[in-house]
């Protein structure tokens, strides 16, 4: 719902009731420093583990009216370590940790509007020191339109304290699938992908997926505690169903955006316009296993 504070699972991500674990490796890319769009001799690397689940807490379904009522419980998290070489002075982080607990619900208002509500509780921290400045929560609502069994638009609003003061940010979600051999699936903010059903044990997929999260940093520059970190991949992904609810996926390409921004913990910062630290483009590897419950 916020777009910055959901762990990142890539392939391996949950659409339902389940357990999934994912590991990515970044190999090391040379830093692109912001005045000049330079290459610089310096070199980052990164290795990420995450972790999620989903739980159906309760389902309603009125037989009249058709009806849905369910509540959900989610849980999150990520473990990024990050190794930097030949930087003159720091710049990306040793190592970033994001976890969340969410609860979710969602209702069927009628035939074509539907309510979703999310409150959750996380911490974004570089684990040099974790206090209530880590400490990130978040609620919100969406209103969705469907208009047909493959197209659907959300809008709504959520509270973040991401930026020190509680602060209400505008949410925006959009769906659309196609049908037949080739399905084009528009998620955002999360990910466009082509994908195509080999054969009832294998789907193959073309997607480009945007990650990113907000984290709480005690080795920032001019007291800029809040540190944005922004990816986007393009890569294919490669899903084996080995059964009927254990899936394994691998997926490899192109990492076209890793950079971060830093920016202090205060409302008129959101607008303000920062630097961001990039890394030159590389190639990613990543695989995971999940576990539907359903």
């Amino acid at each position: 719902m916020a777009g910055a504070v959901k762990a990142q699972l890539g392939a391996s991500n949950l659409t339902g009731p389940g357990v999934a674990i994912n590991v990515d490796y970044l190999p090391a890319s040379h830093y692109i420093r912001p005045e000049d769009s330079l290459k610089m001799p310096a070199t980052t690397s990164q290795q990420r583990i995450s972790l999620g689940a989903a739980f159906l807490l309760s389902s309603h379904v009125d037989t009249i009216t058709g009806k849905v009522r369910t509540w959900s419980l989610g849980a999150f998290g990520t473990y990024s370590k990050f190794t930097n070489k030949d930087y003159e002075k720091q710049i990306f982080p040793d190592e970033l940790l994001g976890t969340q607990i969410s609860l979710l619900h969602k209702r069927t208002i009628n035939s074509k509007w539907s309510l979703m509500a999310m409150v959750s509780a996380g911490v974004f921290t570089d684990m040099e020191k974790i206090d209530y400045e880590d400490v990130v929560i978040n609620g919100g609502v969406i209103f969705i339109k469907r208009y047909n069994p493959r197209f659907s638009l959300g809008i709504g609003a959520v509270l973040t304290n991401s930026f020190g003061a509680p602060m209400v940010l505008p949410a925006f979600l959009l769906s659309w699938k196609t049908n037949g051999r080739f399905k084009v699936e528009v998620n955002i903010p999360e990910k466009i992908s082509v994908s195509s059903t080999l054969n009832k044990y294998d789907d193959l997929a073309l997607a480009l997926r945007l990650s990113g999260a907000a984290f709480d940093v005690e080795k920032h520059p001019d007291n800029k505690r809040q540190l944005g970190y922004s990816e986007i991949t393009v890569g294919l992904e490669n899903t084996f169903h080995l059964t009927r609810k254990v899936d394994f996926n691998i997926a490899g390409g192109s990492v076209l955006v890793s950079s971060v921004q830093f920016r202090e913990k205060k409302l008129s910062s959101i607008f303000s316009d920062v630097p961001s630290h990039r890394l030159a483009t590389n190639f990613y590897l990543s695989a995971g296993v999940r576990w539907n419950f359903r």
